[in-house]
């Protein structure tokens, strides 16, 4: 962080969304254009049209017929360089982008690389006929004029962008595709079947299960919802007080396992919490709790091993519907149970400390707020 003093950040989409034209040293794209934005796995096109280059056009006392005219023709190649109907004045003022040589691009970012210690973030720019030498000389221009980095794109060389004029756009939907990868693509789409929900709408509410576990950092509570095809959907976990790190902690952890099993896949989603609940199993922690096959390392640990329990149940459940389809469901077995003595003694004490949050120097959940203070009743530590 002490490597440089000034920075600039990019700020293209800021800039959009502000309603600024021009986006300091990077020249507007194109006077209209298309946006990709990714709505959830889905290519949502938003159309952009500027709004000053509409309002100069009014301003300049065109007739409407005429400035329709120049509109549709910026709108389909993003430029005014070639509108006859526009007046060269205003040619002269809306430069974008790829009206801009090379080597201008990287002449306007070498004058202002001089004033700001780490690199632009700037796009230079190059027609579809650019040749690697072409390339090559922005390169060795920006390294003599002193420019740390720089970005080439050549329009139309990559199949996904964020920004597009609707004329490249049209140019690579009627490319021409070989029948033969059209139908090798075809399999391909057939073989990896994106695994979905029979319902797509999340139900009012779901059915699930609860379970819960002593694990080193208090009891938790573990509760695995499913949807309508027996197929789990979501996973909450509760431990301690809200607001503790420990609630933090396992939330964060229900949340992931959510995620991962509410995205579309071509797996389906009980299979991906088994390969989650192995990575879960066996995590070690500074002090384990229990003893044989009660012993749980951590708290991942004893997720992964309530999770463990539930996939055993659901494979029963999924058997016993398969050859008793109207016999009543079998009662969970649950993780209780019931030490005396010794051991007994010995898990009670473990429990005594862990009604807390954690403690930054000697990790035990004993950290509680007493008369205004936080306070370890582990280890002492104070944050008085």
């Amino acid at each position: 962080r002490n490597a440089a003093q000034t920075t600039i950040a990019p700020t293209g989409t800021i800039a959009t969304v502000a309603g600024c034209e021009g986006y300091g040293c990077e020249p507007t794209f194109a006077l209209a254009y298309i946006r990709h934005v990714n709505d959830n796995g889905n290519d949502l096109q938003l159309a952009y049209a500027s709004p000053l280059f509409e309002e100069a056009l009014i301003k300049a006392g065109l007739d409407p017929e005429t400035r329709q005219q120049i509109i549709d023709q910026t709108m389909q190649e993003g430029s005014c360089q070639q509108v006859a109907a526009l007046p060269e004045e205003l040619r002269k003022v809306f430069v974008v982008s790829g009206d801009i040589s090379a080597e201008e691009h990287v002449r306007m970012q070498a004058a202002m690389q001089a004033f700001v210690d780490n690199s632009l973030s700037k796009t230079i720019n190059f027609p579809p006929g650019a040749t690697e030498e072409d390339v090559a000389t922005a390169y060795m221009l920006a390294w003599k004029l002193g420019c740390k980095g720089i970005t080439v794109y050549v329009t139309g060389s990559r199949d996904k962008v964020v920004l597009e004029t609707l004329a490249t756009a049209q140019k690579k939907q009627s490319s021409d595709v070989p029948a033969e990868v059209a139908m090798e693509a075809a399999a391909l789409d057939d073989q990896m079947a994106i695994w979905h929900e029979t319902k797509k709408p999340r139900p009012r509410y779901l059915n699930g299960f609860t379970y819960s576990i002593e694990t080193p950092l208090g009891k938790a509570f573990i509760t695995v919802n499913e949807n309508g095809g027996a197929q789990p959907f979501e996973v909450f976990i509760n431990t301690a007080k809200a607001g503790s790190d420990t609630a933090a902690v396992s939330e964060a952890i229900g949340r992931l396992l959510s995620y991962v099993l509410r995205i579309a896949s071509p797996i389906e989603p009980y299979k991906r919490l088994r390969e989650m609940t192995n990575q879960m199993l066996g995590i070690g922690g500074g002090r384990p709790l229990g003893f044989g096959p009660n012993r749980v390392r951590s708290l991942p640990d004893g997720v992964g091993q309530i999770l463990d329990e539930y996939l055993q149940n659901r494979a029963e459940r999924m058997v016993s519907h398969s050859e008793q389809p109207d016999a009543p469901a079998k009662p969970g077995n649950g993780r209780s149970y019931h030490v005396e003595g010794g051991l007994g003694a010995v898990m009670a004490s473990q429990r005594l400390l862990r009604f807390g949050d954690l403690c930054p120097e000697c990790g035990e959940a004993a950290v509680i707020n007493e008369e205004g203070c936080r306070k370890c009743y582990a280890c002492g530590y104070s944050e008085c």
